[in-house]
């Protein structure tokens, strides 16, 4: 729905400049940002998307955000909007991140070629309504995902309060592409977690494949929400010539380690052709085992592969001795061994700064749309 925006300023001729994004769109009178998602009515900026999802919410594994190391085993409650700050030829969410809100943020267009005709109806739901579904659903977190959540932020705000009267903890799926005026509300707000996407260390990788100027921005988000006490895990969705390379991978882990710490979990996800189809090669798994090796040599504790079978890939290991702390098979255990305040059982290593919250010890995971 059409709400009045946060964190932008007037400008001459009606024009506005929005600070949500690292875009930091200066947008016309009767136009929208990169994201198309915040306009501008007579120099007077709002988004479109507040309180407008696609579905009611879903219930999903929360080691398929993928957070591994964050309340493991627990159910997130997901919900996404439309919209996107990226323009990623290789988006895997395509069909919601590049869709458009009507004014009155009912519903979904595209201006794609050859989509013009195709459209979709949005569920529009209160702060107070959404925290009862997840209160209903029983699920201890909930997190903003699919399309990218930072460009919500208004919505963001306004139902993280509520949920953290409840002890929902609140998870953010994101591309990081914030500013560090959106990133201090968000984290003032209570945001528990977040799983960060960098794409890729080189300012060249973003500007052609996302429609960017910079990665610096994701990384300062990054850092940002790590200095601040959020739990933050990376992803990195590896595409055959474009940043699969021994030095692409060295450079990331070597960042993470140097500024995140080494007991930051980072995932290397298998990449297959979608989009604009940027490769039409899937990630072969010698690249992701290689990627695995890489982050190891590099010092970290909790390397992870995803969209592709590893054998050692899915697994926790204690970062001290190497025993196997939670074995996993898809998003189910398929062993757990861990005490109950989070130390390694074989050698007693404290493991309550690397693995956050209490484990879920159900084998069961549900899946739910309402």
């Amino acid at each position: 729905m059409k709400f009045k925006a946060r964190l932008w300023d007037k400008l001459d001729e009606g024009k506005v400049k929005c600070h949500v994004c690292a875009n930091e769109c200066t947008i016309m009178p009767g136009k929208v940002g990169i994201c198309r998602t915040r306009k501008n009515f007579d120099g007077e900026l709002f988004t479109l998307i507040y309180g407008s999802l696609i579905s009611s919410g879903s219930l999903d594994p929360i080691e398929k955000k993928p957070l591994y190391n964050f309340w493991p085993g627990a159910t997130a409650y997901s919900i996404a909007s439309i919209g996107c700050s990226f323009r990623c030829q290789n988006c895997q969410n395509w069909s919601i991140s590049q869709a458009n809100p009507t004014d009155d943020g009912k519903n979904g267009f595209f201006d794609l070629e050859g989509y013009s005709d195709r459209g979709m109806s949005l569920v529009e739901m209160s702060a107070e309504k959404l925290v009862k579904k997840v209160i209903k659903s029983g699920a201890k977190t909930l997190a903003y995902t699919y399309n990218e959540p930072l460009i919500w932020h208004e919505w963001i705000l306004d139902t993280a309060i509520l949920l953290k009267r409840e002890d929902i903890k609140i998870i953010l799926v994101t591309n990081g592409f914030s500013t560090p005026e959106a990133s201090k509300e968000l984290i003032e707000v209570g945001i528990d977690a977040a799983n960060i996407d960098i794409k890729a260390m080189s300012d060249a990788f973003y500007k052609e494949m996302c429609g960017v100027k910079s990665v610096q921005p994701v990384l300062d988000t990054a850092k940002r929400f790590k200095n601040s006490g959020i739990h933050v895990e990376i992803t990195n969705l590896i595409i055959p010539n474009w940043n699969d390379s021994q030095e692409d991978i060295k450079k990331l882990c070597n960042w993470i380690v140097d500024n995140l710490g080494k007991n930051t979990p980072t995932h290397f996800s298998a990449y297959h052709p979608d989009f604009k189809v940027p490769s039409k090669k899937r990630t072969p798994y010698e690249t992701l085992n290689m990627a695995y090796k890489i982050a190891k040599e590099a010092g970290l504790y909790f390397p992870y592969i995803g969209n592709i079978r590893h054998e050692e890939g899915s697994n926790t290991y204690c970062p001290n001795c190497n025993h196997l702390i939670f074995g996993r098979s898809g998003y189910t255990f398929t062993k757990i061994d861990i005490t109950e305040d989070n130390k390694c059982p074989n050698c007693g290593y404290d493991l309550k700064n690397d693995i956050i919250g209490k484990t879920n010890k159900s084998t069961s995971q549900r899946f739910a749309f309402f």
